[in-house]
């Protein structure tokens, strides 16, 4: 079979200030084995030359879209729309994909009906050498199963540690994007664990490949973890973390489940004090409906991790805030 008979896979690629990535995540589309694919640029307002860079990848199969600055979630909606691919890559303008990414996991997806795909992920600094990095050991929850809902229990620390997968590891087939709708436009923040929620919930299980997708990932600005110091970022957390308990709730009620979402709402509480103390009342209020033994993140060195263990969470992240105040390190 030639490339061109082989499946249509959309990818769509919001973009804000990129410049700095985006011609490296672009090279990365072209570059796919699979050929038969098509690709859309949504520039959210971006104030640099993002635009520019885009341009220059412009073809009859990458299109450059720009709007006013409305969220990485309309810039995905708008891509959606343009698209008609039988299978979605929503690639965040960060990201670089391996040359196979896309060719595995439609092979897979074409003997595995309903099924969603994702693939290990290798998390890099940037200006790291990234293609000789290995993945992290994902062995506990990447793996094939034919239950969705275990896997969301998995997911978020029903069994202890607490995972994630990466935006651009999913690879998702046209009927299940269909049946769940548009990305929610109200999120801020964890748009992608909301939206891939709803996405599990509607497919028959996850199927993964060896492929990688590489993730870049920022110590400061980009990092995810400072944006929780923004009111409006902590309310969309709370916002998708809500609606993940109520979509998940509707199919189990196990003890993994419950520890599941007390971690969860624990892991939010903890990224919101001291800042956010009322933040973390209500968020308190939700670990009350799910007792279970919590697995707490490393907070810190030891030191922080002996607080944590003798006086709770709350007593080393006050610590933790008062050694960085006055040396300007972590503890």
């Amino acid at each position: 079979m030639n490339q061109e008979a082989k499946p249509l896979v959309s990818i769509i690629i919001p973009a804000y200030n990129a410049a700095e990535y985006l011609a490296e995540t672009l090279d990365s589309v072209v570059g796919q084995t699979h050929s038969n694919w098509e690709a859309f640029v949504i520039d959210d307002g971006s104030k640099d030359n993002t635009v520019a860079i885009a341009r220059r990848y412009e073809s009859d199969r990458l299109k450059v879209f720009t709007q006013q600055n409305k969220g990485a979630c309309v810039a995905r909606n708008a891509g959606l729309n343009a698209s008609s691919g039988k299978y979605l890559q929503f690639l965040d303008a960060d990201d670089v994909l391996s040359a196979d990414k896309l060719e595995n996991q439609v092979a897979v997806l074409e003997q595995a009906e309903g099924y969603l795909a994702i693939c290990p992920t290798v998390h890099f600094m940037h200006g790291d050498d990234y293609r000789s990095m290995q993945p992290a050991d994902e062995s506990a929850w990447i793996h094939n199963t034919d239950d969705p809902v275990d896997f969301l229990v998995r997911l978020y620390g029903g069994y202890g540690k607490r995972w994630m997968v990466q935006t651009s590891a999913w690879l998702t087939p046209r009927t299940i994007t269909d049946s769940i709708g548009p990305w929610n436009e109200q999120l801020k923040l964890d748009q992608d664990g909301e939206y891939f929620a709803r996405a599990v919930l509607a497919s028959r299980g996850i199927r993964t490949t060896d492929g990688l997708n590489y993730y870049r990932r920022f110590v400061t600005g980009g990092n995810i973890s400072a944006k929780y110091s923004k009111r409006i970022f902590l309310e969309s957390a709370l916002l998708a973390l809500d609606l993940k308990s109520s979509y998940l709730q509707k199919h189990t009620q196990s003890e993994a489940y419950l520890r599941a979402m007390a971690t969860l709402y624990t892991e939010l509480a903890l990224n919101a004090y001291p800042a956010n103390k009322d933040f973390v009342k209500r968020c308190e209020t939700e670990i009350n409906r799910y007792p279970g033994q919590v697995e707490l993140p490393v907070m810190g060195g030891k030191l922080i991790e002996i607080i944590k263990k003798t006086f709770g969470w709350k007593a080393a992240k006050s610590f933790r805030l008062f050694v960085h105040r006055l040396t300007g390190k972590g503890a």
